[in-house]
């Protein structure tokens, strides 16, 4: 039984997701994604990054980002559904969940690391 702001079927056919996204098949899909595929988390702007760990050092700030991953990455694996194709979709699904809160921790960090050189060429850190 669904719940009322959950649709029964929650999910979209994975050939429709597909040709959404790149409109031109796989290859288009496949060059779409090319930029992010290197290893390298997805990084904002500098201006954003400096700004997001600033707003970390601020009372209400860091609670935003503790609530982001009580609500994220803190959240239990539940992997177990009723056939494999299931339990494979809830495991990418929780992999998405926690590769934005890997993102947003990343860009905190992100955020010091300019912060420090930014000091260090002004020379306050020393």
């Amino acid at each position: 039984m669904s719940g009322p702001f959950l649709p029964a079927r929650a999910g979209q056919p994975i050939d429709m997701l597909e040709a959404g996204a790149a409109g031109g098949g796989w290859e288009a899909l496949e060059e779409l994604m090319k930029p992010h595929l290197n290893g390298a988390p997805l990084q904002p702007d500098e201006t954003t990054a400096e700004f997001m760990w600033g707003l970390y050092h601020t009372g209400e700030g860091r609670a935003m980002f503790e609530w982001m991953m009580d609500i994220s990455i803190r959240q239990p694996l539940r992997v177990t559904g009723a056939t494999i194709e299931h339990t494979a979709l809830q495991a990418a699904s929780k992999q998405g969940i926690n590769g934005f809160a890997e993102a947003i921790l990343a860009s905190i960090a992100h955020g010091k690391k300019l912060n420090d050189q930014r000091k260090s060429q002004n020379g306050a850190g020393s």
